[in-house]
């Protein structure tokens, strides 16, 4: 029999009364070592904390350092451990002297190491004394050390200032030094302008207002300390009017200095004298001006004081132009040449002139290199004065005409007995004036030789050579090429010797030089031989090389070229001109070679 079951529904309370009685009889009422369970962090989760943590300790430390470095510097001059400061006036005056003080200080509260000072001042500074010492003396080198924090100090440095006149000049401070808690080296400049229009030099040139052509002429120049220290060796260069002649100068002006000296030193409030005596050429007139440039010698010339003036010239009544060679002033030429010259007179006055005379004076150290015997001399003899032409050769001049006299003279080749270079003066009198023209400077190239010789013999009877002699067709014959070089009386530089070896002459790759170099260009078939300077006086240079000729029938009989025309090219160290001596070719006949002199002809096999 089927029965049904009756469902009871709980009351809620019941049921949470019945579970929680459950969970007591399975785990107590009181269970101290249970813990709350609760669900892992994430990868990124991890990460990102992490992340933010780095961030926090790069921000601490970046504030940090910011914070010590502001406390490090929190006082400075724009952000620098070291300041430094000029105390010089703006303007100072040249020659005169001067005090320069460098003032720095630490404007922190640490220590800088290795303090280094270097000042800049121009260089014609002259250093008196300085407080301190300067480590490096020439170039104003301070090493102060150690400055302790918030702690100045300064260089007081004394001495002459120097410099153009007028002229801006910029002086300059450079210190290198180490803060105690870094270890970069740190840098500070400092600079400052200081204006010079004034100096203790003085020039003044006493010159005449007016002054005719002929007449000597004085100018006075001089050169006044107005300072309290002294001028050292002051430099003074002069530029005289052009057609100005000196005759005398008191200092001499030193050869090849132009118009300028080195006086002594001049001491304070007084002065040196230059007199410069002279006469103007026969074809100026007019305002002619000097100018006088005193300054301080050294890498540059620095000028202090400057000077202009000028004096009213009078036009004479004759002028005079002499030219040599198609030039005026300085004339280069070779040993050996023909020196022509042709004199000018013409006649400037409104009254015809019959009764002037001419003189040409040349003036040498030695012996002048003129042979006199060939000289042809235009009308004019010689005297002791030099030549002279009286009033007959020069005839009568009318107003406005001119006459010209036409002298040729020979120079002599060897310049081992006379002088290399010589002067000419060519002047005119008329009653008691006398004009001259601008005076002519004749300098001689170096009388340099090349020589040039075949040998198959040496002077002994040697043999230097091989094969047979005379040559003989269709066999080689070895010869010896000889070269020299004598330098003469000036030195040479940038010598080149060269000949060309003709078609039928090989060459034997054999060379021998004293000096220089020797090579064989096969492509131009051309012998070179380079020297970079040979000194005046040397004695003779030599190459040798060795040459070969193969003779073809068609030679039978002949007398053959082996090495052609040798050409020497050189500059003259004295002159500067390029210069050129050559020989004629060198043949078979062997000219010089005792042994072998008069065997040229080429022959049969």
């Amino acid at each position: 029999m089927l029965t049904k079951r009756r469902h009871h529904e709980k009351h809620p309370k019941h049921a949470a009364a019945e579970i929680a009685q459950s969970l007591s009889a399975i785990y107590g009422s009181e269970r101290g070592d249970l813990k709350v369970l609760t669900k892992g962090e994430s990868w990124a989760t991890w990460f990102l904390k992490r992340v933010i943590a780095t961030l926090l300790v790069v921000c601490v430390l970046v504030f940090g350092g910011f914070a010590v470095y502001w406390k490090f510097f929190a006082t400075s001059h724009e952000g620098k451990p070291l300041t430094m400061t000029f105390i010089a006036p703006d303007v100072l005056q040249s020659g005169a002297l001067a005090t320069i003080e460098v003032q720095y200080a630490n404007a922190t509260a640490y220590p800088l190491t290795g303090v280094e000072i270097d000042v800049n001042l121009p260089s014609g500074f002259a250093l008196r004394a300085s407080e301190p010492s300067a480590t490096n003396v020439k170039d104003l080198v301070f090493d102060v050390g150690t400055i302790s924090g918030n702690t100045d100090g300064k260089i007081v440095i004394n001495g002459v200032w120097n410099t153009d006149v007028p002229s801006t000049a910029g002086i300059q401070a450079l210190a290198r030094y180490q803060p105690a808690n870094f270890n970069a080296e740190f840098h500070d400049i400092v600079t400052k302008t200081i204006t010079t229009t004034e100096s203790t030099t003085a020039l003044t040139i006493d010159a005449p207002l007016t002054a005719n052509v002929g007449e000597a002429v004085t100018y006075t120049v001089h050169v006044k300390n107005t300072g309290t220290e002294i001028l050292p060796a002051p430099r003074v260069a002069l530029t005289l009017p052009a057609g100005f002649f000196v005759q005398t100068s008191t200092p001499a002006f030193a050869p090849g200095e132009g118009f300028a000296l080195t006086l002594p030193d001049i001491a304070p409030s007084t002065e040196s004298i230059i007199t410069v005596t002279g006469a103007f050429a026969s074809d100026v007139m007019g305002e002619q001006i000097i100018m006088g440039a005193s300054g301080i010698a050294g890498e540059r010339f620095s000028v202090q004081a400057t000077a202009t003036m000028q004096t009213d010239v009078k036009g004479s009544a004759l002028a005079l132009t002499m030219v040599g060679n198609g030039t005026q002033g300085t004339v280069i030429a070779d040993p050996g040449s023909l020196l022509r010259l042709a004199l000018r007179i013409e006649n400037m006055s409104d009254t015809a002139v019959s009764d002037a005379t001419a003189l040409l004076d040349f003036t040498a150290e030695d012996n002048i290199p003129i042979d006199w015997k060939t000289a042809v001399l235009g009308g004019g003899r010689i005297t002791a004065k030099g030549i002279v032409f009286d009033a007959k050769a020069l005839g009568v001049l009318a107003p406005g005409t001119h006459k010209t006299l036409d002298l040729a003279f020979p120079l002599k080749t060897d310049l081992s007995a006379v002088s290399s270079a010589f002067s000419i003066a060519f002047s005119a009198t008329r009653g008691a004036i006398t004009v001259q023209s601008a005076p002519l400077s004749v300098v001689l190239n170096s009388d340099a030789a090349v020589i040039s010789a075949l040998r198959y013999y040496d002077d002994d009877g040697a043999p230097l050579g091989s094969g047979p002699l005379p040559p003989t067709v269709g066999t080689a014959t070895h010869y010896r090429g000889v070269w020299g070089i004598a330098s003469g009386a000036h030195g040479l530089e940038d010598v080149t010797v060269s000949a060309t070896l003709p078609s039928g002459v090989a060459w034997d790759d054999f060379a021998t030089v004293t000096s220089g170099t020797l090579a064989f260009d096969p492509v131009q078939r051309i012998v070179r031989w380079s020297i970079a300077s040979i000194p005046a006086g040397s004695p003779m240079i030599t190459a040798r090389f060795s040459v070969a000729l193969t003779p073809t029938s068609a030679d039978v009989g002949l007398i053959k070229t082996v090495v052609g025309k040798t050409v020497l090219t050189a500059k003259d160290s004295t002159t500067s001109a390029t210069i050129e001596r050559s020989t004629e070719a060198i043949t078979t006949e062997c000219i010089g070679d005792l042994y072998a002199e008069g065997k040229g002809e080429v022959r049969k096999e």
